[in-house]
């Protein structure tokens, strides 16, 4: 949505003083590339860093905010000794999806960054329904490229829903991404399963009477269906790779150390 700034007295002669110089075709040109210089300016990730730590944002509206990647972004975090909240402490959050779900960003890069799409592959093929945005198109594209290229199945197994987003952020008490508010709204509208490994967007949709469960719910509803993964042991270290948590409990159960 366009913003309206009103400028006047010596800052506006200013600027127009540029324009009749050429070095901008118009004020607005200017203001433009004067808001670019000052968020070049501006250190985006520390910035992000604290709306994490002290406003409580979503990983996936600090990436946004900050411009970096979810790769970047985490990295930044871990170098300053702040690892980021994915996955669940809780065995709560760990269940067995029983119907369509809706997926939101963190947990769709979660899942490619992860032997969990290959165990979604096999649940989508037994019928289990993987939904979010059409606006997440091209973030899944990205990463079914990255692993067609490493020779892994690329095989899409998501399905779009055209769930409007809004762009501006009408928010200030609670920081979750736009996209994260759609499917929370479209979970509840039509009575599904939000998959989210932000505890943050969890509980922000538990307050809305939104069912809410980590991506370790792929490996129990996987487990359920045909067994335990052979590769077990894998799919484990490549999510805490990422790194997600796994509550002790249900890694115990799934590598086998309690029953």
């Amino acid at each position: 949505m366009p913003v309206s700034v009103e400028i006047t007295g010596l800052l506006e002669r200013r600027l127009r003083r540029l324009v009749d110089l050429g070095l901008y075709s118009s004020v607005s040109e200017a203001v433009r590339d004067a808001i670019r210089l000052l968020l070049e300016k501006l250190d985006l990730k520390a910035l992000a860093l604290d709306l994490y730590t002290t406003r409580e944002a979503s990983l996936s509206y600090v990436v946004e905010f900050s411009g970096e990647t979810y790769d970047s972004m985490i990295d930044y975090m871990l170098s300053r000794g702040i690892p980021p909240v994915i996955g669940s402490t809780s065995p709560d959050d760990v269940g067995v999806l029983e119907g369509p779900v809706v997926v939101d960003p963190l947990t769709v890069y979660v899942m490619y960054k992860s032997y969990l799409v290959d165990l979604a592959l096999k649940l989508n093929d037994g019928g289990l329904k993987f939904y979010t945005p059409l606006a997440m198109e091209p973030q899944i594209q990205v990463l079914e490229a990255i692993r067609a290229r490493g020779g892994l199945s690329s095989r899409s197994f998501i399905d779009y829903v055209d769930i409007y987003v809004e762009e501006e952020e009408l928010y200030t008490r609670t920081l979750i991404a736009p996209v994260e508010r759609a499917l929370v709204s479209y979970a509840r509208s039509e009575g599904l399963t939000l998959l989210s490994d932000d505890v943050r967007v969890r509980a922000y949709a538990s307050r809305l009477g939104v069912k809410a469960l980590s991506s370790l719910s792929i490996v129990e509803t996987y487990t359920a269906r045909y067994g335990k993964p052979h590769n077990m042991e894998e799919v484990v270290l490549s999510l805490k790779a990422i790194p997600v948590i796994i509550p002790r409990e249900v890694e115990d159960r799934w590598l086998g150390t309690t029953p």
